[in-house]
């Protein structure tokens, strides 16, 4: 009898777990009469086992019957024992102890009979000799089949049902469902040797995908959606990332590191609680103290053998440091040889104090000196950091807007592959909705791209507001920002279009998975999720931002460099300082997430026209220059005698004297401190005639200290703003020596100044105007009066007030 019959005729077949695992427990060296049978039906041309040899050889043959299934063609099932059993005499051993590549050489031989019946050994090598990836080995590509004749028709159908149906909620791609996932799922589970989704494990996971490195790019991406779902249903704890490789030190790199101080490292790596990008850092950092310690003491490099001139010396030689000096292994070497900036030197010096003090605070050396003191950047280079805001111009910013809030499908570079592109393919991979509600957190929400990438899907907390002129309401919008690295999760008010976007893309996007927060370490449900993962890191960047540039018609780049995510974070701070009501730093650092406001002051700069126009609006040139005291001679303008330029009316007080020569307004600001050529100062009086020749007779207010009484201290008053009229009393005006006479030669014989009874004082140039600008007053003297307002006791400045209160007003 040649045909082998099936299973499925036979009756109470044995589990085929048990039946395998019996197989494989029994000796595998062959008995001399199976070794004479097999070496008589051996000489024939075609092997063939008789019905009288059948006996003999049931150790050998009933076990490939038992296995033998609907799925399993009867002759292919023949050929391939026979072929078993021509192998067994030449190699004097059972066929479940042979090792995998014994069986590729007979799933994959060159003989036509091999081939023919490839699934057939591939399957019995996979179910006795225990070889799961045999079919990789192999070459076999149609696994399905495979599958079926090891577990069984239909075997797999549950698991498939369950990835594609999860799969097609998650809006994957319908195209690739068929065959790209299919495959993938079917060889993990002949991977893991069960068709059911329950027994996969990691371990077999991450080999599988590490097997599709090098070839087979479609199964490893299938692998990758695969793990997505046994995430999600708790199978296993992540999803695969197509990165996962790159993660840790590469083996070159820990190479030149000596193995005494790359101990102390890992150690230290496995225990730090430093976030895992500022991680990595500091240790390739700490590796690079390690190669320095090799270099320049070779018998000192243990981290407890450090001493405080070697830790000096270290700090030295890194402010000399090139790029790429002790580095070891590095792939960019673009600025080797260079001098390193002062962020890396601060860098280098910054880790390896860090990395010391936790030696010594988990008490893993003893101390032999101050890393804080010791391990420190010098001041001088440390005040070239600092943050480095690059700002976008705010015509490219209103364009960027513009061309972000009219973001459409034909905007985006359609994904695919070149042949897919040149058979018309046109589609986006993310919908256009989350790409506009993308669009409008970058633009409005002043948020770091991980903060974007991490919101969650309720994020949008709406309000109520109420104008307090109007009464009119109006609608807030509040942006649930997460954890960040600075803060806790807060809210900061944005404009209501963010809101708006979001809403949109919450109506039609699908259903997705929860996806562990990198921060909170807590599954939940994320914003800007599709398809089962998150968006790209670099999408922003590499994508979107291109598109707008597109099509507001700008460059990618300007003088500060390539539009990055970043610089819009930067670009909205300032302007909220900038603006015609901004924003208080305090409130701005609030509004950004920053526990340090030094951070806020870095991150928003001032613009050069804001600062100009305070430096203006404060007046400084006007402060500090010295002015001219103008008086004004009332009389001669009420009678008529001023008219046509007969009687001087104007008193100009040049400190010296007074002089009658009207300067032009440009000159009395400009040329202030250098009198007028043909102004001649006269002859001062004596200091006790200071005072105007009518009130020469009068006496100032005094008020008598009672005997014995304490004399009351002196009070500094702030001095008034806005400038007072002047009165007659001449306890009111400077104390310095003036002349009585002051005209300027051009304007006839001397004549004497009008009486201060009819005279006024005009007001400073900031406030002119508000006065009458005919009358052409001059400028007031800030300085004397608040010199004088603070000699003046109570009594004197309520005498004051009252005396301007009954002065007359000025001439309107």
């Amino acid at each position: 009898m040649n045909a082998i019959s099936s299973a499925d005729d036979r009756q109470e077949p044995l589990p085929l777990a048990t039946l395998c695992q019996n197989v494989r427990g029994q000796n595998p060296a062959l008995t001399p009469a199976e070794r004479a049978v097999l070496s008589h039906i051996s000489d024939f041309a075609h092997i063939s086992v008789q019905f009288a040899n059948r006996d003999t050889l049931s150790r050998l043959i009933e076990p490939i019957e038992h296995v033998v299934t609907a799925a399993w063609a009867p002759a292919k099932t023949t050929a391939a024992r026979n072929i078993l059993l021509g192998e067994m005499h030449r190699r004097g051993s059972a066929y479940w102890s042979w090792d995998e590549a014994i069986w590729v050489a007979l799933a994959d031989g060159d003989r036509v009979t091999n081939r023919r019946c490839r699934f057939q050994l591939a399957a019995l090598g996979y179910l006795f000799g225990g070889h799961h990836r045999l079919h990789h080995h192999a070459g076999i590509v149609q696994v399905r089949k495979l599958a079926d004749m090891v577990f069984g028709p239909a075997a797999v159908d549950p698991a498939l049902e369950e990835i594609r149906s999860t799969l097609t909620a998650w809006q994957a791609s319908e195209s690739l469902m068929s065959w790209q996932v299919t495959n993938a799922t079917i060889d993990l589970l002949l991977s893991c040797g069960s068709p059911r989704l329950e027994h996969i494990g990691e371990e077999q996971l991450h080999a599988l995908v590490e097997d599709y490195r090098a070839d087979r790019p479609s199964r490893r991406q299938g692998l990758f959606k695969v793990s997505r779902v046994l995430a999600d249903k708790g199978i296993v704890a992540a999803p695969l990332t197509s990165n996962g490789h790159h993660r840790g030190p590469k083996p070159e790199t820990l190479a030149s590191v000596p193995p005494e101080w790359l101990e102390w490292a890992q150690r230290w790596r496995k225990l730090a609680t430093c976030e895992p990008g500022t991680l990595r850092t500091m240790f390739s950092v700490i590796l690079i103290a390690g190669r320095w310690a090799a270099e320049k003491h070779p018998e000192s490099i243990a981290p407890d053998a450090w001493t405080r001139d070697m830790a000096a010396e270290y700090v030295a030689d890194t402010l000399q440091a090139t790029v790429g000096q002790w580095a070891g292994h590095n792939r960019n070497q673009v600025r080797f040889g260079e001098q390193i900036s002062a962020s890396g030197m601060a860098n280098r010096i910054d880790s390896l104090r860090s990395f010391f003090c936790d030696l010594i605070e988990w008490e893993w050396i003893k101390p032999k000196f101050d890393p804080r003191r010791v391990l420190s950047l010098p001041l001088s280079r440390r005040a070239q950091l600092g943050p480095n805001p690059r700002i976008i111009d705010d015509v490219v910013w209103a364009k960027l807007m513009a061309a972000g809030l009219t973001l459409n499908t034909e905007d985006i570079t359609p994904y695919g592959t070149p042949a897919a592109k040149a058979a018309g393919w046109q589609a986006n991979y993310y919908p256009i909705e989350m790409l506009r509600a993308l669009v409008g957190v970058w633009l409005f929400g002043g948020c770091r791209i991980d903060e974007i990438r991490r919101l969650e899907l309720d994020c949008i907390i709406w309000d109520e507001g109420q104008d307090q002129r109007t009464g009119e309401t109006y609608p807030i919008c509040l942006l649930r920002v997460p954890q960040n690295k600075t803060s806790g999760p807060f809210n900061k008010p944005v404009d209501p279009v963010v809101g708006q976007l979001i809403e949109a893309w919450k109506l039609v996007r699908p259903p997705q998975p929860d996806i562990e927060d990198r921060k909170t370490r807590r599954r939940r449900q994320h914003l800007f999720t599709y398809r089962a993962q998150l968006i790209g890191s670099s999408y922003l960047n590499e994508k979107i931002i291109p598109a707008l540039c597109r099509k507001a018609g700008i460059p990618e780049q300007d003088s500060r460099g390539a539009l990055t995510s970043h610089r819009a974070r930067t670009t909205i701070a300032t302007q909220l300082l900038n603006a015609r009501e901004p924003l208080s730093l305090a409130d701005l650092q609030q509004w950004l997430g920053h526990k340090n406001p030094a951070s806020t002051r870095h991150y928003a700069a001032i613009l050069q026209r804001t600062l100009a126009a305070a430096y203006k609006k404060a007046g400084y040139f006007a402060r500090n220059v010295r002015t001219i005291e103008v008086l004004i001679d009332r009389e001669s303008i009420l009678t008529g005698a001023a008219a046509d330029g007969g009687q001087p009316w104007k008193y100009y007080d040049l400190g010296e004297g007074y002089c009658t020569y009207d300067l032009p307004a440009p000159a009395r600001l400009c040329t202030l401190p250098v009198l007028p050529a043909q102004a001649v100062p006269l002859k001062a009086t004596p200091r006790g005639q200071g005072r105007h020749p009518a009130d020469a007779g009068t006496t100032r207010p005094h008020r008598r200290r009672a005997p014995g009484s304490r004399r009351r201290p002196r009070l500094r008053r702030r001095a008034r703003r806005t400038p007072h009229r002047c009165t007659h009393s001449s306890w009111a005006y400077t104390q310095r020596a003036r002349c009585s006479t002051g005209v300027h030669p051009a304007d006839g014989p001397a004549r004497q100044p009008p009486r201060r009874g009819n005279m006024m004082l005009a007001v400073h140039p900031l406030l002119a105007q508000h006065a009458p600008v005919d009358h052409r007053l001059a400028l007031w003297k800030p300085g004397t009066l608040i010199q004088q307002i603070r000699r003046l006791s109570r009594r004197r400045i309520a005498c004051y007030r009252s005396a301007t209160r009954r002065r007359p007003r000025l001439l309107r």
